[in-house]
Formats: structure tokens, C-alpha cells, sequence
């Protein structure tokens, strides 16, 4: 059963793709605003939940199975990735920002898939055959994008395997893209 919503979790994750490849295509002025209106909507509905037991009830009836333990008194992961995306897209510049949302989306996927399929050996409570997937797709996704050169494609996707494997309190949502993102700025 853990699977069943470990699986559901992944499948929203990945969905989430469409954020930076959507971005990557659109006006960045649309792509801001876009984001702007779904993380407000996102917000208010986790303070909705958060405050509102019936609402909350509700949520679960639906949802339950998709949130994890943590987050049933915090902010959920989406709500954080929403608000990752936003402060993405005006701190870096277009190639970059798509390049570290896409490193959150399918590098985090890939390292959670992998590492819990055939992952073997354990650092910091996920594992090395995760993370070793988490840089080679995030590296492969980096590559693809012609604004970036190879150096900040490959800085890029290492920070996103470190940042993903180490464990640190702030949600991932959060520290993989942004750490990624200041990484490859850095790189020039």
C-alpha cells in the first residue's frame, strides 16, 4: 500500500514537468504570471486545510494517500514547488530556471524510482544507485538545453544529486532547484 501512494506522489511529481518545459516556451511575462496565480491558489488552499478541519477531512477523503507524514500539518510539496518555480523564474534567467525546475521534477523522481526499485547501497538514509540516476537524467536534461553550456549543465545536475541526497530539513521542492539554479549562474 506504501507503493500504491509512493507511485501516485511520483506520477503528480513528474506531471509537474509541464511547469518548465511550459515556461521554456511561453513569454516570460505570461509564464511569471501563470505561476503567480497558481502558487497564490495553492497557498490558500494548504491554509485552508491547515485551518479548516472540515475542509481538511475533505482533503483526505481524496488526497490522503498522496501526503505524506509531514506534510499533513505543513505546507504541501506542490505548494513548495509552486513557490520554487516562482522564485526560479525571476531570480535566474530563462535556460537556467527551466534547467533547475527540470532537475527537481525528473532528477528527484528518477534518484526516489531508482533508489527504492535497486538501490542497495544506503548513504544518508537513500542510496548511492538514487542519486548516481538523479545526476546522469539531470546531466541528460541539462544537455538538451542549448542555452547552457556543458559546465554549468554538469555543475547544475551535481549540486541537484548533492542537494537531493543530503538531509537537510528544508523541503527538496525548495533546495534542489534553487541550489541547482544559483549553482549554473555561478558557472557562467
Amino acid at each position: 500500500m506504501r507503493w500504491v501512494g509512493e507511485i501516485g506522489r511520483k506520477a503528480i511529481h513528474l506531471s509537474a514537468i509541464l511547469i518548465p518545459v511550459g515556461y521554456y516556451f511561453i513569454p516570460e511575462r505570461l509564464g511569471r504570471t501563470i505561476l503567480i496565480a497558481l502558487t497564490v491558489v495553492s497557498f490558500v488552499i494548504d491554509v485552508i486545510r491547515l485551518n479548516q478541519p472540515r475542509i481538511r477531512s475533505f482533503f483526505y477523503i481524496f488526497f490522503g494517500r498522496l501526503v505524506r507524514d509531514h506534510e499533513r500539518f505543513n505546507l504541501l510539496g506542490a505548494t513548495y514547488l509552486l513557490l520554487s518555480s516562482l522564485i526560479c523564474v525571476y531570480a535566474f534567467d530563462k535556460a537556467v530556471a527551466v534547467a533547475a525546475l527540470a532537475f527537481l521534477v525528473v532528477g528527484d523522481t528518477t534518484a526516489a524510482i531508482v533508489g527504492k526499485s535497486i538501490g542497495r547501497i544506503p548513504i544518508f538514509g537513500k542510496t548511492l544507485e538514487g542519486s548516481l540516476a538523479c545526476f546522469l537524467v539531470c546531466l541528460v536534461v541539462g544537455w538538451v538545453i542549448p542555452e547552457l553550456s556543458l559546465k554549468q549543465a554538469v555543475a547544475g545536475a551535481a549540486m541537484a544529486t548533492v542537494v537531493e541526497l543530503l538531509p537537510v530539513p528544508l523541503d527538496d521542492n525548495l533546495r534542489i532547484p534553487l541550489a541547482a539554479g544559483f549553482t549554473m549562474t555561478l558557472i557562467q
